[in-house]
Order: C-alpha cells, then structure tokens, then sequence
C-alpha cells in the first residue's frame, strides 16, 4: 500500500508525476480546477483531450501535463452527460488509479471528485474515493497518494476520512 497523504493547497502545484482533474466527459477544461489546469498548463492539455474525447461517465483519459510539474493530467470523467454519482465517483478514482499504474507512475495526487462543480457532497465522496483506493490492486504499483484540500477545512475533513 502506498503512502497516502493530505496537502493543502493548489493541486497544479504537485510535483509527482501525475494529478488528477475533475473532468466532464467531454474533457473540456472550462471552470474549475479543471480550468485551473488549463490555465496553469497551458493549451496542450486542452489540445490533447480534443483528441480523446468524449469518453463514458466514470471513465478515465490520460494526456501530457504541459508546463504543469506533474508528468501526466488524468482526467476522472466524475459527470458530464450524467449527473455525479457515487459510481461514478468510485469508476472514475478506479479507472484513475489503473491508468497511473499502466503508464508506470509511481507518485499521484487527487482532489475530491464531484465535490466542486459537480455539488456532490464532499464527506461522501472522499469516503467513497477512500474505498476505491483500498479496494484498487492499481495501488500496489504506486509509492504516494496525495489527497489535495483547496482550504484548511477540506483538508482537515480530508485527513479525519483517511486517517
């Protein structure tokens, strides 16, 4: 099992070598962190997702990082032409998680899926994200999780679920 950690902070900032983003289906980087990405990456991130989109809710892609410290951007389709759900969430943490390990990522950091944009509730889903990092066989090839919190609340709640 990997390391599993909690920062607090800009998820853009990671220095392992992949993030997640919360994405929609379609892979547009609008609002969000998902443009925070964007912006912070630059327009090759949105270039590559054009090429590999649209994908199925609860489902993942994987494209370069841009000038973002990470390697890759893994984009966990959480919603989009359906609404967040909690399979989607656990799909999309899964399909995440199986995508770093094939491409022989070791470090990954996660924000809580569905819990921006998309409304889900943000105890509930870093709950149900928890349980997929568990149940995942993905997680023996990986050394770090990190659980990225926006605020000192988030990631306060984020450390009491993952403690």
């Amino acid at each position: 099992m990997p390391r599993i950690l909690v920062r607090q902070g800009d998820i853009t900032s990671y220095g392992g070598d992949a993030i997640v983003n919360a994405a929609n289906n379609h892979l547009q980087l609008g609002a969000g962190v998902a443009g925070a990405i964007r912006r912070a990456g630059g327009s090759t991130i949105q270039e590559e997702c054009d090429r590999l989109g649209p994908i199925r809710v609860g489902a993942a892609a994987i494209t370069g990082a841009g000038t973002l410290s990470a390697r890759w951007v893994i984009h966990a389709a959480a919603m989009g032409d359906e609404p967040v759900s909690e399979r989607s969430i656990r799909e999309s943490t899964l399909a995440s998680l199986d995508l770093a390990a094939q491409h022989g990522a070791q470090r990954i950091a996660f924000l809580v899926l569905g819990s921006g944009i998309g409304g889900f509730d943000f105890v509930r889903a870093a709950t149900i994200m928890r349980d997929a990092v568990i149940e995942s066989p993905a997680v023996a090839a990986l050394q770090e999780i990190v659980f990225y919190g926006y605020g000192a609340e988030a990631a306060a709640e984020l450390s009491r679920i993952l403690g």
